[in-house]
C-alpha cells in the first residue's frame, strides 16, 4: 500500500527498497532484515551462510546509489539538438517524458519522466501484471543517459532510439504517429536531441 516511483511498474517506493529488490531478485543475494524495509529475502537454500549481505553493507550501497550524479549530457551539434528539443515538445513526447521535476526542496531534476504508469503496449501484447499495474502499463522511463543505455523498452526489444519511439503504442500511439509523419530532418533532430541526454 505504499506509493512507488521506481521499477518498471512504479511499485518500489524508495532507493533503499529498489537496491534490496535488485540484490535479492536479480543478483540472488540474501539480505539482513532492516526496520521499515520489506523488499529482499533473508534466507535461501544455498550453502552460503545467510544473510549474505549485512545491514551496514546494504546501507553503504544505498548511500552510494542516492548520491550518484545524473549522467552528463553529451553535445555534438547544439543547433541540431535545440531543433530536436522543439520537435520533442511539438510531437508530444514531453507529455509523459516531462523535462524537469523538482525534489521536495525545490531542486530541479532533468529526468525527462513523469514517473507515472502509462499504457504503452499495442493491443494484445504480452506484458506483466505487478501489484496494481496492469499488463500493458509501465512507468515512464527517464531519458537522461539514454544514449548510453541501449537496448530500450522494458524487454530490451528496441535496439535504437528510433526503434524505441516506434515501439510506443496505447496512450502513446498519437505521439508515435506524429513522429512517423515528421520529415526526415525533424526525425534526425529529435534523435540527436535524445542522444544528447
Amino acid at each position: 500500500g505504499r506509493l512507488g516511483r521506481l521499477g518498471w511498474k512504479a511499485n518500489v517506493p524508495s532507493v533503499a527498497e529498489f537496491a534490496r529488490d535488485g540484490l535479492s531478485n536479480e543478483v540472488g543475494v540474501t539480505l539482513a532484515d532492516q526496520p521499515g524495509l520489506s523488499f529482499g529475502f533473508a534466507t535461501d537454500a544455498d550453502a552460503v551462510a545467510d544473510p549474505e549481505m549485512g545491514a551496514s553493507d546494504i546501507d553503504d550501497l544505498i548511500f552510494y546509489m542516492q548520491h550518484l550524479a545524473p549522467p552528463p549530457r553529451t553535445h555534438t551539434n547544439a543547433a541540431l539538438e535545440a531543433a530536436g528539443e522543439q520537435v520533442f515538445q511539438s510531437v508530444g513526447c514531453a507529455k509523459c517524458h516531462v523535462p524537469e521535476l523538482s525534489t521536495e526542496s525545490g531542486t530541479p531534476v532533468p529526468l525527462y519522466s513523469d514517473l507515472l504508469l502509462h499504457d504503452v503496449l499495442p493491443a494484445g501484447a504480452n506484458g506483466i501484471v505487478e501489484g496494481m499495474a496492469g499488463m500493458r502499463a509501465f512507468r515512464t522511463s527517464p531519458l537522461w543517459g539514454l544514449a548510453k543505455s541501449a537496448p530500450y523498452m522494458h524487454d530490451g526489444r528496441a535496439f535504437t532510439v528510433q526503434d524505441a519511439i516506434l515501439a510506443h503504442d496505447g496512450e502513446a500511439a498519437k505521439v508515435r504517429q506524429a513522429f512517423e509523419a515528421l520529415p526526415p530532418a525533424d526525425r534526425d533532430a529529435l534523435i540527436a536531441f535524445l542522444k544528447s541526454l
